[in-house]
């Protein structure tokens, strides 16, 4: 993950570049919510002019305040020139209309919510507005498209699958649908890759890919040990920082496997059902702090109280870190596994 000579890391996109690829120039994204902001800003930092819909214009305006918020940050690190910011602005049109936006899109990506009668109607009308070359792409996590939307162009449907905060994050899962042409698949892979993106591709959907996969089965772990009163939120943190994240970020999970041994996973695998949390755990401190309405970052309140900070100012703190990490990973040259 080297860095180029004017500072800027590699996993990270080339601001001012204009068309990256003659396949693609214009970029549709719709839901401008947590992901929908971030993918906008990450291609429009990359030379794409970028259409960013929503159906209620605040969710467009707190979309604006935290890209300004992001760029800010990314000035601060010095991984961009503050009279950058303008132009990348200026790139991004926000819009509630759908069909304007539409107009002349290259890729559609769509990160609404998860709810399949929505995203069905969403990429029946994506058909229907977008030009036929338009590939159209969705963000969802849980929902399999492929088994539900409906198009004419069924080669063109696949899934990226982005992990927050995008416009940070490198990984991206490219997933191929049943009808899904190849030739699709490796466009979007290579357009990734020239934002500064790492690509994994899937040959057929898969609930949660992979880290939301492990998320989930490590989370009810989380909440056992939290419920249970083992440890702190804060302690626990700490744990999961200085004992697994260190040595993940180093040898991923499958050689770190290799590493500790396979006989003594083996052994583990074997006793650990009887150890570990139930399959249908119900997670008792987090209903109930969603009950109180205390729903993390975005609330100012979740496991951690935020002491009445924005949501702009804790996602400013948490992006330097995330920077200066990838700034560190590039320094060493850690490509992937030995």
């Amino acid at each position: 993950m080297p860095e180029d000579g004017e500072g800027r890391l590699s996993c990270l996109p080339d601001p001012g570049k204009e068309g990256l690829m003659s396949e693609f120039t214009k970029i549709l994204v719709v839901g401008a919510g947590t992901m929908g902001h971030g993918i906008a800003q990450t291609f429009a930092q990359s030379g794409f002019q970028v259409a960013l819909v929503d159906q209620v214009e605040p969710a467009l305006a707190r979309a604006e305040a935290l890209i300004r918020s992001s760029l800010a940050t990314m000035v601060e690190a010095g991984l961009l020139k503050k009279n950058q910011i303008r132009p990348i602005l200026k790139r991004i049109t926000p819009s509630i209309n759908l069909k304007e936006a539409a107009e002349d899109a290259d890729l559609a990506i769509e990160c609404i919510t998860e709810n399949k009668e929505a995203k069905k109607d969403l990429f029946k009308q994506l058909d229907i507005l977008c030009p036929q070359r338009t590939l159209l792409a969705s963000n969802s996590t849980f929902l399999n498209i492929f088994e539900f939307v409906e198009t004419s162009r069924p080669d063109k449907i696949l899934m990226t699958h982005w992990y927050s905060p995008p416009q940070i994050i490198p990984l991206v899962d490219v997933v191929k649908g049943p009808l899904t042409a190849e030739e699709n698949i490796q466009k979007v892979v290579s357009l990734l890759k020239s934002i500064g993106k790492k690509p994994v591709i899937f040959q057929k959907p898969c609930t949660g890919y992979v880290v939301s996969r492990l998320q989930i089965a490590f989370q009810r772990e989380v909440y056992w040990l939290l419920d249970n009163d083992f440890i702190s939120p804060r302690d626990l943190d700490e744990a999961a920082i200085w004992g697994l994240a260190v040595r993940m970020v180093v040898l991923g999970i499958c050689q770190r496997i290799d590493f500790g041994g396979l006989d003594i996973s083996a052994k583990a695998a074997l006793l650990a059902p009887e150890q570990c949390t139930p399959l249908d755990y119900k997670p008792q401190k987090l209903l109930e702090l969603v009950q109180q309405g205390a729903l993390g970052v975005k609330s100012g309140k979740g496991f951690y109280d935020y002491q009445g900070k924005s949501e702009a100012e804790l996602c400013h703190e948490r992006d330097k870190r995330l920077l200066k990490l990838l700034k560190l990973l590039s320094e060493y040259e850690i490509p992937g596994p030995i």
